[in-house]
């Protein structure tokens, strides 16, 4: 990327969870570890090599129909991947930090754990479902 006539070498290194209106990525700049904060748009300029412009609406978050994270209770994956087990139904109690899902993602499978006690009050994942980190996949209170 060039910046006022300085050339930078930008790699996308991760993303954290969207927000209403926002969403965290992180970049390395030249080798040096940065987080960029992102206004998400309803809508998004598309220019050609022309210089003509067009508005279009921006694609959904998630065509899978799972809430957004609301509240504490709701629990996430910070990286997209593949339910491999769901290890809580509703109604269970659960202690912040029980694991309460697998996901493989990246080649390896990562336990996903509660981060509140309480109760499992929905569960809208199942083995095999792909996710997303803006989604909830369980639901404590």
């Amino acid at each position: 990327m060039t910046l006022h006539g300085e050339t930078f070498h930008i790699k996308l290194t991760g993303s954290g969870h969207r927000g209403e209106t926002q969403r965290p990525f992180y970049v390395s700049v030249d080798g040096i570890s940065e987080e960029v904060i992102v206004e998400t748009l309803n809508e998004i300029e598309v220019s050609d090599d022309k210089g003509n412009h067009k508005k279009k609406p921006a694609a959904p978050a998630s065509g899978s129909g799972r809430p957004r994270p609301s509240h504490e209770g709701c629990v996430t994956t910070a990286m997209p991947g593949t339910i491999v087990d769901v290890k809580t139904k509703v109604g269970d109690e659960v202690e912040a930090g029980d694991g309460v899902l697998v996901i493989e993602a990246m080649k390896m499978e990562n336990e996903i754990q509660a981060p509140i006690s309480g109760i499992v009050i929905s569960v809208h994942v199942k083995k095999g479902d792909s996710v997303a980190p803006d989604e909830t996949l369980v639901e404590i209170q």
